[in-house]
């Protein structure tokens, strides 16, 4: 019969003699404001299901032994006190007398309240109100994903689900659920809190609808020259080259990018002045899509597309002090 290891991040079935690897945690979790996170690894989360699906460090084997929780250290027994005289006189041996306290004075601990801020940021997803889809084959031995609930499905356990439909609360050494009102310090003790509503399990959640529309948008468009080409920066992120295409003619540019799932610029550029199409050439980057363009001619561009005269003087300097690179002299284009 198979069982369930015990280690803390592990709390995988197995069988008697499995030598299957256990991978666990062998130090105690730890809260501290929003973190959460185990004391012998490095990483920390806000979310308490991504705490939870934190792989354990340390290498080992199954088991079912619960590991006993510290026990509180013995009182210590207070010494013999010194005798001493009262005012009579009299030699009196034990613990000297001691002013007495108001006893009244001393108000008993407040129950911890959590405050909002650790409300808002231990938020996780409200699966009350979700439902595995009609007629939905779900894979033997999966989890349900509800709050508080270790079921797995064996074929036909969909009904009998006890969970929590708020959120777990960390404040100081007190743990929770906020839908709850008990609270414990260990986070063992926590683990067992019986879930407070009922209802049926969720084993896969809602089927995600993927959307198939594509959005027609633009692109910011810069570019640069040297005396022989024009570098011309499309600014579309991860663009999809397999469905891309980019075609070079004489005078005119033809673009169709597919970049980001599904966002789409398209476009056809009348340049300014003319290109050698097959010296040109582009080249598809992570933030962006690179065209190198040969001119036809050697002019300086005032601009990208025809009749642009927005960029001013292009200078090409010698020195390499003015930005630009190559040309000995400035040749511009008759505008007229």
């Amino acid at each position: 019969m198979a069982q369930v290891c015990t280690r803390k991040g592990c709390g995988k079935k197995f069988d008697r003699g499995d030598s299957t690897e256990c991978w666990y945690h062998p130090s105690p979790p730890v809260f501290h404001d929003a973190l959460k996170g185990w004391s012998c690894c490095d990483k920390r989360v806000i979310s308490f299901d991504d705490f939870l699906s934190i792989p354990g460090c340390t290498k080992g084997v199954h088991t079912t032994e619960v590991e006993a929780s510290a026990s509180a250290p013995a009182k210590p027994v207070a010494a013999a006190a010194p005798s001493h005289v009262d005012e009579n006189g009299k030699e009196i041996y034990g613990a000297a007398p001691s002013v007495a306290k108001d006893l009244t004075s001393v108000s008993a601990p407040e129950a911890v309240k959590p405050t909002q801020k650790t409300l808002d940021d231990t938020k996780t997803v409200n699966t009350s109100e979700l439902q595995d889809p009609e007629g939905a084959e779900i894979p033997l031995g999966t989890k349900c994903k509800r709050n508080g609930c270790e079921v797995t499905y064996d074929g036909s356990n969909r009904d009998g689900c006890a969970f929590h439909p708020g959120s777990a609360i960390f404040h100081d050494a007190s743990k929770g659920w906020s839908c709850c009102k008990r609270r414990v310090l260990e986070f063992d003790e926590f683990l067992k809190i019986a879930g407070c509503q009922a209802g049926k399990h969720l084993y896969l959640g809602p089927k995600e609808e993927k959307s198939d529309a594509i959005e027609e948008v633009s692109c910011r468009t810069d570019f640069y020259q040297t005396p022989t080409t024009v570098i011309v920066s499309i600014f579309a992120k991860k663009c999809e080259e397999a469905k891309s295409t980019i075609e070079f003619h004489d005078e005119r540019l033809t673009l169709d990018l597919f970049h980001q799932g599904s966002k789409r610029f398209k476009t056809e550029l009348q340049l300014f002045g003319p290109i050698i199409p097959e010296k040109s050439k582009y080249k598809i980057m992570g933030t962006k899509v690179e065209l190198t363009l040969a001119k036809g001619n050697g002019l300086s561009w005032s601009g990208l597309r025809a009749g642009e005269a927005g960029a001013g003087m292009i200078r090409f300097g010698v020195s390499g002090r003015t930005g630009t690179i190559g040309g000995k002299e400035i040749i511009y284009r008759d505008q007229s």
